[in-house]
C-alpha cells in the first residue's frame, strides 16, 4: 500500500455505506493509522491525550447528533484498522485537540501549529483552487489521499492523516482549501475540523457550502475557502461562535481570493486586524498582482514561493502536501511535501473515478 516513491502519498479508494467506507479505509491504511495514533499521543502528551476524553464527550454527542454518517465511518475505520474508536476520534480531533490542550489543559497554545495557505481563481476556462497543508514534519509518514463515493452521495477526494474522515480536497461540484487561525478559542459542542470539511465537499455550490456551514457549530477557529464549478468563490473565517464571509473584489478584472493565517475581519477576530501582518499573505498578494494564475503550472508557482514563506521550510515544520484542483474538470494535482521540490512529480487524479461498489482496491494514481 505505501509507495516506495517518496514523491507521493498512498491513495486509497473507498465506497458504499459509511461503515463500508470506514472499514475499507481502516484495512488499507492500518499501519499508518496505528502510527498516526502513536505520534498523536506523543505529540499531545500521554497524560493530556488520555485526559481529554472526558471533555470531548460533549463533542462526541454533538457529532453523533449532527454528522452520524461520519461517526459511523469512524467506527468502521476503527474496526478495519483494529484500533479503538477513541484513537480514531482523536486522530480526527487533531486540530481541536491541540486547541483544547492550549485552552483547557495548560492554558497556552501548543507547539508547532498548522499553518496552510489557500488561494482560488476563476479564469476564463477553469476554476483553480490551490492549497498548501503545513504542519509538523513528523506527519509526513501519516498522510494519505482518500478517494470515495458514498452510496447515494457525492464523490470526493481529500488529503489527511490516515484515519481521518476529511480535510481539504475536491468534490464533484466544489473544491475546498482551509487554513488555521489564531487558536485561543475552543468549545466542546461542535463538529471536528475534518467533519466540517467532508460536509462542505458534499455541497453543490459555494453558496450551498456557506448555507451548510452556518448550520453547524465548530469546535475550533478555522478559515475555509470554497470554489465551485461555476466560478463562485467564498471564503469563510470562523471561530466557534462567529463567521465572516469574504468574496472577491467586484471591481477586479479576474475574481480571486487569497488567505493564509491571519484574521482579515475584525468582528470575527474580536480586535483590530492588520491586513499586512502576515508575510505569507503579502507574498501571495504580490504574486497575484504580478500575474493572476491562468493554469495549474502558474498556481503551483504561487504555492512554491519562498519570498514570504508560502512554501514552508522550518526545522520542525514543512509543507506536508500541496494540491491544485481544477474544479470544472473534476481533477486534482497533488504532491507530497514541499511543492518547490517536485516540479514535475504530481499525481493527476479525478474525484469521481471511484465506482459505487463495496469491492474496492487501492489505487495509486498516475504521474504527470
Amino acid at each position: 500500500m505505501i509507495m516506495s516513491d517518496e514523491s507521493f502519498y498512498p491513495i486509497i479508494d473507498v465506497a458504499g455505506t459509511p461503515s463500508d467506507m470506514g472499514a475499507q479505509h481502516g484495512r488499507q491504511l492500518r499501519e499508518r493509522i496505528h502510527a498516526t495514533a502513536s505520534a498523536m499521543r506523543e505529540q499531545v502528551g500521554r497524560e493530556p491525550y488520555e485526559a481529554c476524553w472526558d471533555d470531548f464527550q460533549e463533542t462526541v454527542e454533538y457529532c453523533w447528533a449532527n454528522a452520524p454518517e461520519l461517526m459511523e465511518e469512524m467506527e468502521g475505520i476503527a474496526e478495519g484498522a483494529k484500533i479503538s474508536f477513541r484513537d480514531v476520534f482523536r486522530i480526527n480531533a487533531h486540530l481541536d485537540l491541540t486547541n483544547w490542550r492550549g485552552r483547557v489543559w495548560d492554558a497556552r497554545e501548543g507547539g508547532d501549529a498548522g499553518a496552510c495557505s489557500s488561494h482560488a481563481v476563476a479564469t476564463g476556462s477553469e476554476v483553480l483552487l490551490g492549497w498548501n497543508g503545513d504542519d509538523w514534519q513528523g506527519w509526513m509518514n501519516s498522510g494519505a489521499l482518500v478517494r470515495g463515493r458514498p452510496d447515494g452521495g457525492e464523490a470526493f477526494i481529500y488529503w489527511s492523516l490516515a484515519g481521518s474522515v476529511g480535510r481539504p480536497g475536491l468534490g464533484e461540484h466544489v473544491a475546498l482549501g482551509a487554513n488555521s487561525l489564531p487558536s485561543g478559542r475552543w468549545r466542546a459542542d461542535g463538529l471536528l475540523y475534518p467533519m466540517v470539511c467532508r460536509k462542505l465537499l458534499a455541497c453543490h455550490s459555494a453558496q450551498n457550502a456557506l448555507d451548510a456551514f452556518q448550520t453547524y457549530t465548530r469546535c475550533s477557529p478555522m478559515n475555509y475557502l470554497v470554489a465551485d464549478r461555476m466560478g463562485s468563490l467564498i471564503n469563510v473565517e470562523s471561530t466557534p461562535d462567529n463567521v465572516a464571509v469574504l468574496r472577491p473584489d467586484p471591481e477586479g478584472a479576474t475574481p480571486f481570493l487569497l488567505h493564509t493565517n491571519s484574521y482579515l475581519d475584525a468582528g470575527v477576530a474580536g480586535e483590530e486586524v492588520d491586513p499586512d501582518a502576515c508575510p505569507r499573505l503579502n507574498a501571495a498578494r504580490r504574486l497575484y498582482a504580478e500575474r493572476v494564475p491562468a493554469d495549474t503550472r502558474a498556481a503551483r508557482a504561487v504555492l512554491s514561493d519562498h519570498t514570504g514563506g508560502v512554501c514552508v521550510h522550518l526545522p520542525h515544520a514543512c509543507t506536508l502536501v500541496s494540491f491544485v484542483a481544477e474544479v470544472k474538470a473534476g481533477r486534482i494535482h497533488v504532491t507530497r511535501g514541499n511543492p518547490c521540490s517536485h516540479a514535475g512529480e504530481w499525481h493527476n487524479l479525478h474525484a469521481n473515478a471511484v465506482r459505487a461498489t463495496r469491492s474496492i482496491r487501492s489505487n495509486r494514481g498516475k504521474r504527470v
